[in-house]
């Protein structure tokens, strides 16, 4: 494994992630791959992740899909993680080189800040998850651009959260549910973005997908609970700095989700949509 920081930038940027970085809020990411792994393996395989690829995953986090992306590119490719939290992936990184093939290296950046990578281009650029949390989506779509050979693909995976609720609309989960989408938009995030990738691909100059598709989970109400409350404990800051609610109706809230996870009730978790483009085989880096 390899830790690198061979990327050009400007001076870093505060970190965008409204949702904090504590053990709770990485328990919770290494969760959430979890269920979306099935969803990722179609994705990767759809989009054309062959044996001896590069690719690159933007926003690796807890390095959960770079062991999909080595699954399938072998000993002879490359997968390349890059993340502005260095704690959280380097640890993901080294635990994945001791049980697998050494083709993992990682890049300490921000993508809002980082102008150029020495290992690009790529035969697959992807990001999942991350353009929910930048301030422009379009510029870091461009940037991802960039980094694609001639012939590769770019391939974005991002949540539409309006979409999530309760099967059987238990009020604890709805209040939960618009607190924390409330809380997101005070912060500035695009909570509907997922759905409007096709189009942001157009804005940043990239052209109409090759493909994009949606997919959901329903889980049963202890598990969701479960993680809608770790949700709820990493928005905590933002709902109160906004003042959204106070430490009191929190702890309300959370007691009463550990209530509601006996329910025979499910829950519609957040759209996933997947949405990629290759490049033309003719096009050189810009």
């Amino acid at each position: 494994m390899h830790m690198r920081a061979d990327v050009e930038h400007r001076e870093s940027a505060l970190d965008a992630y409204v949702l904090g970085r504590t053990q709770r809020e990485y328990e919770r990411l290494t969760r959430q791959a979890q269920i979306w792994e099935p969803v990722t393996r179609q994705a990767l395989e759809r989009a054309g992740l062959e044996a001896g690829h590069s690719v690159l995953d933007a926003g690796c986090g807890s390095c959960d899909v770079m062991r999909l992306m080595a699954d399938r590119v072998g000993a002879a490719g490359r997968v390349v993680g890059m993340d502005v939290d260095a704690v959280l992936a380097g640890h993901a990184i080294e635990q994945l080189s001791q049980t697998g093939p050494d083709v993992y290296s990682f890049i300490m950046g921000d993508i809002a800040e980082v102008t150029r990578i020495n290992q690009a281009p790529f035969d697959l650029v992807f990001a999942r998850l991350l353009l929910f949390h930048l301030a422009d989506p379009v510029a870091a779509l461009r940037r991802l651009w960039e980094w694609v050979r001639p012939g590769g693909t770019l391939l974005i995976m991002d949540y539409d959260i309006t979409v999530t609720r309760s099967a059987a609309q238990i009020p604890v989960i709805e209040r939960t549910l618009r607190l924390c989408n409330d809380t997101f938009r005070r912060c500035g995030r695009d909570i509907e973005i997922g759905t409007r990738i096709p189009s942001l691909f157009i804005e940043a100059g990239i052209g109409s997908p090759d493909a994009c598709t949606v997919s959901s989970v329903m889980l049963p109400a202890a598990p969701s609970t479960h993680m809608l409350g770790d949700l709820l404990d990493s928005l905590r800051p933002q709902i109160l700095r906004h003042r959204l609610a106070d430490q009191h109706a929190l702890t309300r809230l959370e007691f009463d989700l550990r209530a509601a996870a006996g329910s025979d009730s499910f829950m519609r978790w957040p759209d996933l949509t997947a949405t990629w483009k290759r490049k033309p085989a003719a096009d050189a880096m810009n």
